[in-house]
This record gives structure tokens, sequence and C-alpha cells, in this order.
């Protein structure tokens, strides 16, 4: 196992409040997540409504739908970073993860590939939303420029991507899981640091990966 749990409480003395917390996981959602909490649900509704559509006319995509994954269910700040199995943490080469719960029932873990307080972080998020309301209260609207969201399946659920440009370049993926609930992957690194092509290959893979263990 090469990551390790790390509690947010040891990194930062002013996460003894609630009020602290929150900041925490606002800070720490700073390099991970900035889209707008509308094209957020507009990109998960995009992906619901016609991304079967799109995948079962396109022979040529490689993408069929082979049945709908499980749900994922009853995730919590304590299961959430074992979504992502030690195998793919090692194969990703992740060095910390960080389990922070959010408002409205969000549960999310950020696992860092860089060394502790690099100035330019670069890992993943892995989210897990119980609600649409969950979803979108967690995103703080910082000014990137995003691409139009593309809807894709990831194992059967339909899905929607997005990438997005500023310092800090990301890919965002948001799966339907069934009952209401949203995966959300996200990959993050400084500017130029990976093509687009491996942003959205990586979110691709991970997401994929989840949903396969909980087959499993």
């Amino acid at each position: 196992m090469v990551s390790k749990d790390t509690s947010a409480h040891e990194s930062d003395p002013v996460l003894d409040s609630p009020v602290g917390s929150t900041a925490f996981s606002k800070r720490r959602r700073g390099p991970g997540r900035s889209m707008l909490a509308l094209t957020t649900a507009v990109s998960l509704a995009v992906g619901a409504g016609i991304g079967y559509a799109i995948a079962g006319a396109s022979g040529s995509t490689g993408i069929t739908a082979s049945g709908p994954a499980p749900t994922i269910a009853g995730v919590g700040e304590g299961t959430v970073c074992k979504l992502v199995s030690d195998s793919m943490q090692q194969q990703l080469s992740i060095r910390e993860t960080t389990a922070i719960s959010e408002e409205q029932g969000g549960v999310s873990c950020y696992l860092i590939m860089t060394e502790d307080g690099a100035t330019e972080p670069t890992g993943f998020v892995v989210a897990f939303y119980p609600t649409a309301e969950s979803l979108q209260q967690t995103v703080d609207g910082t000014d990137v420029t995003p691409e139009k969201a593309e809807p894709l399946l990831i194992e059967g659920r339909a899905a929607a991507r997005q990438v997005l440009y500023g310092d800090t370049w990301k890919a965002q993926l948001t799966v339907d899981v069934g009952d209401g609930a949203t995966l959300y992957v996200e990959r993050f690194g400084p500017k130029d640091s990976l093509s687009e092509r491996e942003l959205r290959r990586s979110v691709d893979d991970l997401a994929a990966s989840v949903l396969k263990g909980q087959k499993s």
C-alpha cells in the first residue's frame, strides 16, 4: 500500500472547529474542483439523457451498453478512499489520501501524487454524492475555461466528462450510479503537465476501476 489515510486535523490546526473543516475542504478543493454548480448538474443530465443514445448509435466508438453497474451506496468518510483499490493507488503512485465529509451527505477522497506541501499539487479526487443537491453544493466557481461536456458510457453507466483549463488543468467526470447518486472523478495537475488525451483517459480509467470494484 503506497498511500496512507491522513486526518485533516493532523495537517492543519485551523480544523479544530467545524468552520475550519469547511475552510480546509474549500482550500483542498481549489486545485481539484472548480466547475460551476449549474454546469455540473447540466453535464450529468446530458450524460444521463443522451449518453446511451450516442454510444449505441455509433458502433465505431467502441462504447457498448454492457448493462448497468451495481449502484454505489452507503459510502462515508471512512470508506470513500476505499473506492480506489490498493493496487490502483499503487499504479497511480498515490502518496497520500485524505477523506473529507461535505455538506448534504457528500464525501470526497483526495488522492495526492506529489509530496506534502507541493506548490503545484497533482492527483485525483474521487467523490460520492447521494443526491443531486449534494453534488451541486460542492462547487466553488473558480474562473476557468471549460470545454463542453462530452456524454459517454463508463461500465454501462451514463456519464459526462469535461476538461477545464487555467493555471491548473483538470478533467472532471460525473457518472450516474443510480437512485440519484453520482460518482465524481477528477484528475488535476499544473498547466501543460498532461496532454488533453491523458487527462480524459485518466478519469475514464479510474472511474471504470471503481465501478468494476463494486461488481467484484
